[in-house]
Order: C-alpha cells, then structure tokens, then sequence
C-alpha cells in the first residue's frame, strides 16, 4: 500500500485498533493490518464493515444496562435511519433522539426494549435471544465495559466477542 500523504510504501502487521470511528469508545479490534509509513502517516485495514457493524449491535442488544446516547446513536445510524426518521418509527420528537444521543436525557426501560427490538427486527435477528436478555436490563445507563472483536469473528467465522484486558 502506498503512503497517501509521500507516495511510499507503508509497512504492515497484524495489531489492535480502537475503533473510535464507530462512535463508541469502547469497541477494540484485533488482528487487524495496521499500516504505517516513515514520514510518520498510518492507515488501518478493516475488512466487512456491515459484518463487523452488525456483531457490535448484537452486543449492544445483550448489553445488560440502559443504552447510552453513542450505542443507541450506533444502532440507529446502522439501521440507515436518520435521527428523525429513527424519531417518526418510535413515535417520538425528533428533539429526544436528540437528547439521548447526547446523553441529556436515557430512554426509560420500555424505549430502551424498544430500540433493541426495533433494531433485532431490522437485522432480522430472532426476538427469542434478544427476549432472553430483557428481565436482566438494569434501569441504570452504565457505560459498557471495553469489549474486543477478533478479525475472524466477523470476517471469516463466528467467535463470540471477548473482553479485553488492560
């Protein structure tokens, strides 16, 4: 791969990123190519973005706290919603999308179910796993804890996410 930036060629290897590009925090990738020039420029290759997009929902919907503003922002933006689109399928005003994504106000338990149902649905993902989490939902927003998604999980297999140490 050749530097955007002086035209070299970058060098590779395998490493962790912290995929803040999602909009959350808290997502670390592993066994990505991480590219890296002289001039001091770098690039990350993710491969299966919409595979990858989709697995950090699933963790979203097993997450056993409220949603915060950034996964609920996540989870609407992967469903290709925009914020009042996403307001008009909830029922709601466009100004307390706006509010929970910018952690001013948390859903209450039901829309917090319903966002998660409403996102299962639109990635066809079977209601029963999703209903088997709801009794654990805490009314709490807690931040979710770091997790870490191995290349192969959403690019060639299925491992379970993981959480990462340190």
């Amino acid at each position: 791969m050749r530097c955007p930036d002086c035209g070299r060629e970058m060098t590779r290897r395998l490493g962790e990123h912290l995929y803040i590009e999602s909009g959350l925090d808290n997502v670390r990738l592993s066994d990505v190519e991480l590219w890296s020039c002289e001039c001091g420029a770098t690039a990350v290759g993710i491969p299966a973005v919409p595979e990858l997009h989709t697995m950090i929902g699933q963790h979203l919907l097993r997450k056993p706290a409220l949603l915060s503003g950034a996964e609920i922002r996540f989870l609407r933006k992967n469903m290709g919603y925009s914020s009042k689109g996403f307001a008009e399928l909830l029922g709601i005003d466009k100004a307390t999308v706006s509010r929970w994504e910018n952690d001013k106000q948390a859903p209450d338990r039901p829309t917090d179910r319903l966002i998660r149902l409403v996102y299962a649905s639109n990635k066809g993902i079977a209601l029963h796993h999703l209903l088997e989490h709801f009794p654990g939902i805490s009314g709490d927003q807690a931040a979710s804890p770091e997790f870490c998604l191995p290349r192969s999980a959403w690019s060639y297999g299925a491992n379970e996410a993981q959480t990462c140490s340190g």
